[in-house]
Formats: structure tokens, sequence, C-alpha cells
């Protein structure tokens, strides 16, 4: 008994030790600034960054983020070190010091849309990756830039405003043919299109005889608006042709 009673003292020894090791190696990050899980497209994002409790292996911090630079201000400012830069991508060079590292991060959003004009039509597409953006990642290297276990990560998805109001008033419409509908007008990039046939949808008393209508026109309007696109194509694919001769 009294032997059992030594191996688990043992074995709990042995987990707290493995805990305080890990505590002691874990690098402490802190985070000064609102870092919202939705930021609006163009939003312009400001904090700073301490990492701290730096293990003696590592020799260099990789920063990344998805955030863009605007204006004259730099994306990083590595205060301490008198360095800034404009790329998404940098590598910091510790200097054998294992100090703290402060960063200041200031950035915009990306935009995630794409306006095309074709004479009187205006294509609006947007792109389908709209979560897994990076506030920031970093990630300790050794001497030979290999990454070590340390490493951060703070996501955040983009809110598109056209998109929330157009699901809300896809919300408000059960028949599922002008969901189905509008949602592919949509999809297309003909936003301003689809958002005024949902509209007017949501503005009319249910009914056949108004439903039948609302398809046959949007149809007919659906076509004339795919016609005035590929006629415009057509033209600048014959100037194209034109120029090469």
């Amino acid at each position: 008994m009294k032997t059992r009673d030594i191996l688990v003292e043992t074995i709990l020894c042995f987990f707290i030790l493995i805990s305080l090791i890990s505590n002691v190696s874990a690098v402490d990050v802190n985070i000064e600034g609102d870092l919202p899980d939705e930021a609006r497209e163009g939003d312009i994002v400001e904090y700073y960054l301490t990492i701290s409790s730096i293990p003696q292996s590592a020799d260099y911090i990789s920063f990344e983020t998805d955030l863009e630079a605007y204006g004259n201000n730099p994306l990083y400012n590595f205060t301490e070190f008198n360095i800034t830069s404009n790329s998404n991508n940098y590598v910091l060079n510790l200097n054998d010091s294992d100090e703290e590292v402060l960063v200041h991060i200031q950035g915009k959003v990306p935009i995630v849309r794409e306006v095309v004009q074709t004479d009187k039509v205006t294509l609006i597409k947007l792109d389908e990756k709209r979560t897994g953006y990076a506030y920031y990642r970093f990630n300790l290297l050794d001497d030979e830039k290999n990454s070590l276990k340390d490493s951060d990560t703070r996501v955040f998805t983009i809110n598109v405003p056209e998109i929330e109001s157009f699901t809300g008033k896809m919300d408000s419409i059960d028949d599922p043919f002008f969901r189905n509908y509008l949602t592919d007008l949509f999809d297309k990039g003909l936003v301003h299109e689809a958002n005024e046939l949902a509209d007017h949808l949501n503005s009319q008393e249910e009914g056949p005889e108004i439903s039948l209508y609302l398809a046959a026109g949007g149809i007919i309007f659906a076509l004339i608006i795919g016609t005035i696109i590929g006629i415009r194509l057509g033209n600048r694919d014959d100037d194209y042709e034109d120029d090469d001769i």
C-alpha cells in the first residue's frame, strides 16, 4: 500500500513538472485594440501586439497579415527596433534578444468585390472567400528559419452589407422559384437588378397572377441583360482582332 502511494505521488509530481515547464516556455501575447470577429471591407484596423516570454531558441519571428497598407501609414511598426514595413509578410531578426517584441499594426480590411461597368449594366462580383482572413499570424523561427512550435493567429470574417441586405430580403420570399432565380441573378453580378426585383416582390401581396407577371418580366429582363453583355463582349473581341491585323 505504501509503495502504491509513493508511485501515485511520483506520477503526480511528474505531471506537475511537465505543466510547469509548459507554462514557462509558452509565449505570452497581449493585444491592445479592438479586433472584432467580423469587419466590414475597407474598415481601418489599428492595434498593438506585444509578444513576450520568447524562448532562447528563437532567432526570428515571422509575421503575416491580410490587412492592406493605406495612405502613408506603415503596415508594421516595430517601435523598439526602429523598423517599419508595408509588406504583408515580414521576418523580424531578434538579434539574440530575448526581450519582448512590440509591434504597432494598422491597415485596411480588404475589398472583396470587383465592379465591372459595361455600358449601363453594372456587374458586381463578390469574392467567395470571406472567412479565414488574419489580423495577424506569427511564428517563431530558429537560426535556420525553421518553424518552432510557438505561434499565434487572430482571424476575422469580412462582412459585406450587400449580402446581408439581400439575404434578409430572400428570407421574406417564400416562393422557391423566385428565391433561386433572384439568388442566381445576384451571384452572376446583377446585384442591383436582383435587389430591385426582390423589393418589388416583397412590396406586393402574394398571388398567382402577380407571380406569373413577375416571373415573365424577370426572365425577359435577364435575357435582355444577357444579350447586351454578350454583344459588348463580342464587340470587344472584334476590336482585339482588328488591332492584331
